[in-house]
């Protein structure tokens, strides 16, 4: 089985790129950060841990890591609408809720969502290849505080 760094090596080589330490570091901090970020808290999190790193190598390490499928990118709207990514590495299947106020991010999975997927594939004869399925509202932190401010 390959690793993550193997298959972006690979993708590298393969569309002739150079496999930089930089490009190296940013994708061994998305693992390491194993949650949903923002390209602003990768560099962060990167300069944290005493790496110089530049913003536009990290917007153009995520775009080849989304090309490679080893990360994903979704456009979220909340009141500072923005991008998240998210690693695919060792990910099941699984969907979100996104706090409309604070931007909380709360995975989740259920079988029922997959149930409906095989139910349309049977009734349509169709084949479902890629789905997407986002809730948003408010969490229960944001509600608690809605409540209080009565």
């Amino acid at each position: 089985m390959n690793s993550t760094a193997d298959i972006f090596h690979a993708y590298l080589k393969k569309r002739r790129l150079r496999t930089t330490p930089e490009r190296f570091v940013i994708l061994d901090e998305i693992i390491r950060l194993r949650r949903h970020f923002d390209a602003d808290g990768l560099l962060l999190s990167i300069k944290t841990r005493n790496k110089k790193i530049s913003r536009a190598t990290i917007y153009r390490t995520l775009e080849l890591l989304i090309d490679c499928g080893l990360v994903k990118k979704t456009n979220i709207n909340t009141p500072a609408v923005h991008s998240f990514y998210e690693s695919m590495d060792g990910l099941g299947r699984h969907d979100h809720f996104i706090c409309q106020v604070c931007g909380k991010i709360i995975e989740f999975y259920d079988e029922q969502l997959k149930k409906i997927e095989q139910n349309l594939q049977e009734t349509y004869g169709m084949k479902v290849e890629y789905y997407s399925y986002y809730l948003y509202g408010r969490c229960a932190s944001c509600l608690n505080k809605h409540k209080r401010g009565k």
